[in-house]
C-alpha cells in the first residue's frame, strides 16, 4: 500500500483522505483563540541588488484564532504545488509581476530578518528537502505538522520560536530545494538547543495516525551576535 502524507493539495494523490481522520463537527461560534499572534510575510525575488532586504519584504496578514489561520492557509500554496513549476507571483503597484520566493509566519512583534533583536542572537534549524529524492507528499507533510504544531504550541520549547521560514529554491540547477527554517531567539545551552531539535523532528515526521516517520535532518546555522 502506498504511503499516504498530510498535504492539502487536492490534487496530489499522496494526501490522506482527511474525511477518514476528521469528524464533522459544527463551526463554534466563538473564536478559538491561538496563544500568540501570528503574521504572514511573503520575501520576493531581488531585482535590484541595491535595494534592502527589507524592501523585498511585506508583511500580508496577522492571525489570532484558528478559524483566521484556516481562512489564511488557504491561500498559501503547498510546497508540492511548487514542485508541479507553479510559482508564487505578486504584482507591485506598478502593475509588474515578481516572484515570491519565500513565505515566512512569524510572531507579532518579530520581523523575518537576521537584525532583529530577538533573531540576531538566536539561530535557525534548516531542512533542505529534494525532490525527487523526497515525494513531494512527504515535504507537505514536513510543512503542514511543522505549521500546525507551532500555531498550536504543541511543541515543547516552542516559546523559543520566533517564526518558520519557506523558501522556494527549485530553479538552483542540481542543488534544487525547498528550504524549510526554523529560527529561535537566544538559547541558554546547547543542550537546550538539542532538545529543542529533537522536538521538532518529532512534530515534522508524526503521521495522521500518531505514528512517528522518516525523521528529517536539520542543519543549524548561528546568526553569530
Amino acid at each position: 500500500m502506498a504511503a499516504k502524507f498530510l498535504s492539502f493539495n487536492q490534487e496530489l494523490n499522496e494526501a490522506v483522505d482527511l474525511k477518514d481522520w476528521v469528524k464533522e463537527e459544527p463551526v463554534p461560534d466563538e473564536p478559538l483563540p491561538l496563544r500568540y499572534v501570528w503574521h504572514v510575510w511573503e520575501q520576493v525575488q531581488q531585482d535590484d541588488r541595491s535595494k534592502e532586504y527589507s524592501d523585498n519584504t511585506r508583511d500580508l496578514a496577522a492571525f489570532d484564532t484558528v478559524q483566521k489561520f484556516w481562512q489564511l492557509w488557504s491561500f498559501i500554496p503547498q510546497p508540492s504545488e511548487l514542485l508541479d513549476h507553479k510559482r508564487m507571483v505578486r504584482q507591485d503597484k506598478n502593475g509588474r509581476s515578481h516572484v515570491v520566493d519565500a513565505v515566512m509566519i512569524f510572531k507579532e512583534g518579530i520581523k523575518p530578518m537576521w537584525e532583529d533583536p530577538r533573531n540576531a542572537t538566536g539561530g535557525h534549524f534548516e531542512y533542505r528537502l529534494s525532490y525527487p529524492q523526497m515525494s513531494a507528499g512527504q515535504i507537505d507533510e514536513y510543512w503542514n505538522n511543522l505549521v500546525l504544531g507551532l500555531i498550536g504550541s504543541t511543541v515543547e520549547g516552542s516559546d523559543h520560536i520566533t517564526g518558520v521560514r519557506l523558501v522556494d529554491k527549485l530553479s538552483q540547477g542540481r542543488h534544487s530545494c525547498i528550504r524549510i527554517e526554523i529560527w529561535y531567539s537566544k538559547l541558554p545551552s546547547r543542550d537546550v538547543q538539542d532538545a529543542l531539535l529533537k522536538e521538532i523532528n518529532k512534530c515534522m515526521a508524526t503521521k495522521i495516525d500518531g505514528s512517528v516517520g522518516a525523521l528529517p535532518r536539520a542543519d543549524i546555522k548561528n546568526h553569530g551576535k
